[in-house]
């Protein structure tokens, strides 16, 4: 047990920084001694994002100290950040991994490990947060924002981030801020490239100064400043951990109501990583580890399908940001599609007592795959049925009809009511929002009003007009209504609003289209599609790179026949025997890929090692140890 403990300076200071200032504090030569003395034992690795034997460690601090081992790891490790999205489950194992002994699971547990987002293993600190640091505490000390992945800028100060030249020999040491002279380090040109660390070889420094030049733009700049500033927001709340497929259906939804996902939850992948490109750029994802491919598999396209593995923080970041999702909106609302907003909405009957109130509860969606957008239909009680193309983007969307589908009762009756008011068409048309041609459609009216209605128009107009029809319709007896109508719009356009049922009984009758049963060959086809399926099968098995997987689904969407593999293919026999005698199962797809990756390392020059493999096959879960009985391991 310690004799004491420093006090964190504040909740941003990494529990790496605190060690190290008891380290210093301490009067140890040694660092195991330093070890042994909070842990009780000497084994345990200075690890500066995500520490383990919390434990062990708070039962080593001293007596009527008030520390518990969740809140230290909560507030001065990186754990807020890397386990938000994860399942609660998860995200209690790798609480209870970092509280126990087992420390070395904790990253391959949080999907680290097998992440394309490498980690700079070094410190990072901000110049001007080490000056103030001095200012408040007599002291700087390494901030947790700074170690966070992605993060090149201070969240406070807005400029870049230095990477330390402190490399400690010993894994077991843990080194103080106060040892960093960054000052030797300073740039005097006074450009732009003097917020760079003079090692430009590093990955760490091509990644600042690439930042560095992108965030001369405005727009950008804005983006990643608020990118940024969800990676402390994440780090200093503590959101409800949600299910797995919690997040996908929160992005598919926003999708929906931004028009790249139909009512049905089928993402248009082309434009939606379309839209993401053109929204970040490719030099800015580049950066941040995190380019498009445009591969069918790439890890957007996989964010917004059902989800089984789960996707390194700053990826849900990116994405939350591109659809305008808030953290809070994001764990704390449940994910709905609400492309017309939420129940009750308006009812738009200007007859009825209720009009433009929120009544109506009864609300269809479907999704027009013409002009790709949700047409909602709106039932009222009043009998009043009108529908509109959506997603609603404006506050006064709600407020407008695109088609009335039925007027209703209450509407019908109020005409009734102003006809008898002895107003003028035009005027009653103004009061019930339609045109005049509407309000004679369905007025029921008396003789004698009707025949005033129909005197409007001058007899010897419309008897010009039924003839130019008959000539037309004459002179043109091999043409079909449709084919008339275009050849004098002005005249049909004319004759509809004024004397349609003359000209219905004065039209030509639609000509009934025999068609004709064109038999398939399949023979022919299955021979064709064969070699297809051959072509495309070769292909895959000789692709360079990572392996893809033999499937039918696979196969059928590369030679552009997914359908017809699907649906019809026992009427295909050989292209269905060679399918079944190549297609592979899950279990020999993961052994392809392992073999693969033996390959790859064998080439790489490194040894062979089990871990190795299945990291480069990119396998994970419990099949690992099954499969592991098919290699010499």
């Amino acid at each position: 047990m310690v004799a004491f403990f420093p006090t964190p300076f504040a909740s941003d200071e990494v529990m790496y920084s605190v060690l190290a200032r008891f380290h210093a504090a301490s009067g140890n030569t040694s660092p195991k001694a330093t070890i042994m003395d909070l842990y009780g034992i000497t084994t345990v690795t200075a690890v500066i994002d995500l520490p383990a034997h919390f434990d062990a460690l708070v039962s080593n601090l001293p007596v009527k100290h008030r520390y518990k081992a969740d809140e230290l790891i909560k507030a001065h490790t990186l754990f807020p950040f890397y386990s938000a999205f994860l399942p609660p489950q998860r995200a209690n194992l790798v609480l209870e991994s970092m509280k126990g002994d087992i420390g070395h699971s904790v990253h391959n547990r949080l999907g680290i490990m097998a992440s394309s987002i490498s980690t700079d293993k070094t410190l990072k600190y901000c110049r001007e947060c080490f000056d103030a640091d001095k200012i408040r505490w007599g002291e700087p000390y390494w901030h947790r924002v700074h170690q966070v992945p992605g993060v090149y800028i201070c969240p406070i100060h807005r400029i870049p981030l230095y990477r330390s030249r402190l490399l400690p020999m010993n894994r077991h040491e843990f080194v103080t801020a106060t040892r960093e002279d960054y000052q030797e380090t300073q740039d005097t040109n006074g450009d732009k490239e003097g917020v760079v660390m003079q090692d430009t070889q590093s990955a760490w420094d091509n990644a600042v100064s690439k930042i560095t030049i992108l965030l001369e733009d405005d727009e950008l700049s804005t983006k990643y400043r608020m990118l940024v500033d969800n990676v402390d927001k994440l780090l200093n709340s503590s959101y409800a951990n949600r299910p797995m497929e919690w997040f996908a259906n929160h992005y598919v939804a926003r999708l929906k109501e931004i028009g790249l996902a139909n009512v049905h939850g089928h993402v248009r992948q082309v434009e939606f990583r379309r839209e993401f490109l053109r929204y970040y750029g490719e030099q800015f994802l580049k950066v941040m580890q995190s380019s498009v491919s445009e591969r069918d598999d790439n890890w957007l396209n996989a964010m917004v399908r059902k989800h089984r593995k789960t996707f390194h923080p700053i990826r849900h970041l990116l994405l939350m940001q591109f659809l305008g999702i808030s953290l809070d909106e994001m764990f704390v609302n449940e994910p709905q599609y609400q492309s017309f907003g939420t129940s009750p909405w308006l009812c738009l009957n200007p007859a009825a007592d209720h009009y433009l109130q929120p009544v109506v509860e009864d609300m269809s969606i479907r999704y027009d795959s013409k002009v790709k957008r949700p047409i909602g239909t709106f039932s009222c009680s009043c009998g009043f049925v009108y529908a509109r193309k959506g997603p609603d983007t404006r506050a006064d969307d709600k407020y407008r009809v695109g088609r009335i589908k039925v007027f209703g009762e209450v509407w019908e009756r109020k005409l009734g009511e102003l006809l008898n008011e002895d107003l003028s068409l035009r005027e009653i048309a103004r009061r019930l929002h339609v045109d005049v041609n509407t309000v004679k459609k369905y007025a029921d009216l008396p003789r004698q009003d009707r025949k005033a209605i129909s005197s409007a128009v001058p007899d010897d107009l419309r008897e010009r007009q039924r003839h130019a029809w008959i000539e037309l319709v004459r002179l043109n007896e091999k043409k079909s209504q449709t084919e008339l109508r275009h050849m004098n719009k002005a005249l049909y356009t004319w004759l509809y609003r004024n004397d349609k049922n003359w000209l219905i009984a004065h039209s030509l009758k639609p000509k009934r289209v025999i068609t004709t049963n064109s038999r398939v060959d399949w023979g022919k086809r299955d021979e064709e599609i064969l070699v297809l399926v051959r072509t495309e099968v070769t292909r895959i098995l000789t692709l360079e790179g990572k392996p893809e997987r033999v499937s039918i689904s696979r196969i059928g969407k590369r030679i552009g026949y997914l359908s017809l593999l699907e649906k019809h293919l026992d009427k295909m026999p050989k292209t269905k025997s060679y399918l079944e005698t190549v297609k592979e199962t899950v279990e020999g797809f993961q052994l392809r890929r392992i073999r693969w990756a033996m390959q790859e390392i064998e080439r790489e020059g490194q040894d062979l090692q089990w871990w190795r493999i299945v990291r480069k096959a990119g396998i994970r879960g419990e099949v690992v140890e099954n499969l592991r009985v098919y290699f010499d391991f």
